[in-house]
């Protein structure tokens, strides 16, 4: 019986952590091919990040646009390595022409009464992308 309560339990709270809005950042990848497959077998090692102005000194295929919104209490550096993580799952070793930005989303719980708030959070967007050897 006690086994029971315990894993009913653990239900009930993997639930309500999956049922919280705007706690996690958002990740957004959009295919700029259409032959793309969404694994990749071995990640790049490293991921460089150049930000909208920077020269690019390097020859690239175009894989997709990817953004990366925060949570709640997100940090700028927190975003820039979910967004280096994001390239690097998708195969890309580098991300070009980085924005920052702002969005407005909510954060809430969705089995409540309670309203959603509104909040403004950090935005980098850019092109993510290969680059030719």
């Amino acid at each position: 019986m006690k086994t029971f309560f315990r894993l009913f339990s653990v239900a009930i709270v993997s639930i309500l952590l999956q049922s919280c809005v705007g706690y996690n950042p958002h990740e957004i990848f959009t295919p700029l091919k259409t032959e793309f497959k969404d694994n990749c077998p071995t990640p790049p090692e490293n991921v460089q990040l150049l930000f909208e102005g920077e020269p690019v000194n390097f020859e690239y295929e175009r894989i997709g646009l990817i953004e990366v919104q925060a949570e709640y209490t997100g940090k700028e550096e927190d975003q820039l390595k979910t967004l280096t993580n994001l390239a690097k799952s998708k195969c890309c070793d580098a991300v070009i022409g980085i924005k920052k930005g702002y969005v407005t989303r909510e954060m809430g719980l969705v089995f409540t009464t309670e309203p959603n708030q509104n909040f403004q959070a950090v935005s980098f967007s850019g092109i993510a992308v290969i680059k030719k050897k």
